[in-house]
């Protein structure tokens, strides 16, 4: 067993984190939940006793620790480095390093071979990432793939509490503050500020992280929106294979896949929410292409999304270490 800690404990990644780690009943012989100096004074609840939230510096970190990181992107790049140095395990949920080529992108199910056992960092991907590869992964057996389409519609709360406290402000008649704007009744058609070429970050993410994961080099067409819903992810897919495909052969994949349900009279966000699994929907062929197959994906994206994900990768390297 080693010490175990959660940098950003006071998110909502990271309470959903010590959740996880408590779910699954994770080995760990002492817990230090980190945050900003913001949460000074409060405490984390984990296995039934409170611990008093630490502020990350080099004396508070040990060789052999394992950290789980819920922060930014800009957080991230300087306690990473820090926490490595000391000699610690770190995983990390943002994406400063998820593209770095001596860094495992993994999801366990997935590519879990990724992983040595002997890294000091192995990144979580994004959580519309995760939900995409664990349907498309069974079906790499169909042929392989031309391209693939993805229209996302993302959950309030993966942009954060004060995301979900504007929705709720929002939702008792109170003008829109936020950052996100107008999310009450609307639907935000872009996750971020669009760059260079009109693409937001997340549809970058998508399809970068994607093709990094899966090991292949495929044109992947994303877009992405937030929409008016807590909790819950949804993904519309178009996969184009190599050779016409059935939908029958399809479906008996996926329901052999670990951590995959499938659905066919149609699922939402509420589904999801608060399970592990991904839901994989109304699987069919294209009628205008037989090589087309559709298909709507749906996962919790604070739980298989994100925290889920990072216990599992942990769970995993622990494996491959011993």
């Amino acid at each position: 067993m080693a010490a175990v800690g959660v940098v950003g404990a006071t998110g909502l990644v990271g309470e959903t984190m010590i959740k996880v780690l408590q779910d699954r009943s994770f080995p760990m012989d002492s817990f230090h939940p980190f945050a900003s100096g913001r949460s000074e004074g409060k405490n984390s609840r984990c296995h039934g006793r409170d611990y008093p939230v630490e502020i990350i510096t080099p004396e508070t970190i040990s060789k052999g620790m394992i950290l789980f990181g819920a922060t930014s992107a800009n957080i991230a790049k300087d306690w990473v480095p820090m926490c490595r140095d000391a000699g610690a395990l770190v995983i990390d949920n943002s994406s400063a390093y998820r593209m770095d080529p001596t860094v495992p992108l993994v999801v366990p199910e997935v590519n879990a071979g990724a992983m040595t056992g002997r890294e000091s960092l192995i990144a979580n991907p994004n959580c519309s990432t995760i939900q995409l590869v664990m349907a498309l992964n069974p079906l790499l057996e169909l042929g392989s793939i031309r391209w693939i389409s993805v229209a996302t519609y993302q959950a309030v709360s993966g942009a954060g509490t004060p995301a979900l406290d504007e929705l709720e402000r929002q939702q008792s008649g109170s003008p829109p503050s936020g950052a996100e704007g107008r999310i009450h009744q609307n639907i935000i058609t872009s996750i971020g500020d669009p760059g260079r070429g009109g693409f937001c970050g997340e549809e970058l993410k998508l399809m970068s992280e994607t093709c990094k994961i899966m090991g292949i080099d495929v044109p992947i067409y994303a877009s992405t929106a937030r929409v008016p819903v807590r909790t819950g992810h949804t993904e519309a897919v178009a996969v184009a294979f190599d050779r016409p495909v059935e939908p029958s052969d399809a479906v008996a994949l996926l329901r052999c896949a670990p951590g995959v349900i499938v659905s066919e009279y149609g699922a939402g966000p509420l589904e999801v929410e608060g399970i592990d699994d991904v839901i994989v929907d109304r699987v069919r062929v294209n009628p205008a292409d037989p090589s087309v197959l559709q298909f709507w994906v749906l996962a919790d994206n604070l739980r298989k999304g994100a925290a889920l994900n990072a216990v599992q990768i942990a769970e995993e390297y622990l494996r491959r270490s011993s």
